[in-house]
């Protein structure tokens, strides 16, 4: 499993990385992004399963990046789930009604993020 982390704080990309070895193990690859633009050319270098995503972030935020991913068939089967600061109705409604698959709201425990994790990739 290849799970890719796009955010611009290394801080999260670090906490999140720490997380998923601890739970899941060294099977899994994860790879960084510190945007969206930096997501996309991991996405064309690398067969990408989950994808955790910040919304706010410079170059290309999550919002445009889900708009290009799930425009593309070829990306559409990856799962995204946004680790973000927005978290208010209307936001989670319109990142769900875009394709995202998860929603985490920062800052997040690691059972969150293990339970939202396991819930996404079980499908």
């Amino acid at each position: 499993m290849t799970i890719l982390l796009v955010d611009d704080s290394r801080v999260i990309r670090m906490m999140l990385k720490e997380m998923l070895v601890r739970n899941l193990g060294s099977k899994t690859t994860i790879l960084e992004a510190e945007n969206g633009r930096v997501a996309l050319n991991q996405l064309k270098q690398n067969p990408i399963d989950v994808i955790f995503l910040d919304w706010n972030m410079p170059i290309m935020g999550g919002e445009e990046f889900i708009d290009i991913v799930r425009a593309s068939p070829h990306y559409r089967k990856i799962r995204i789930i946004m680790a973000t600061t927005e978290g208010g109705k209307e936001d989670v409604v319109k990142m769900i009604k875009k394709g995202v698959n998860g929603y985490l709201l920062k800052p997040f425990k690691e059972t969150e993020v293990l339970k939202t994790f396991l819930k996404v990739t079980a499908r």
